[in-house]
């Protein structure tokens, strides 16, 4: 396989290995690679985890049923949040 480079990119690339980082610019490649793949990964695996984390919680009878009064009450501590910059938890919000 070959790879083309923009200028920009190789020498980043030369001047990484010349600053020692890496042995060769084989050896920063696939660390990169390696690195992107944990980073596509890492979504799923904390979907996975909450998922799993939910789960668990139906499962142990630890859960709140689904009202319009349940909603009003989300609505009511959203806008407390709001009114006293409270930043919302975001493994629950995108």
């Amino acid at each position: 396989m070959n790879i083309n480079f923009s200028p920009v990119d190789d020498h980043f690339i030369k001047s990484t290995v010349e600053d020692g980082y890496y042995s060769n610019a084989t050896e920063l490649v696939r660390d990169a690679v390696r690195r992107m793949r944990e980073g596509f990964n890492a979504p799923r695996a904390r979907l996975m985890a909450a998922l799993e984390e939910g789960m668990a919680d139906v499962e142990a009878g630890r859960t709140v049923p689904y009202t319009p009064e349940f909603l009003d009450e989300c609505e009511e501590r959203a806008r407390e949040n709001v009114a006293n910059v409270i930043k919302p938890n975001p493994d629950v919000c995108a």
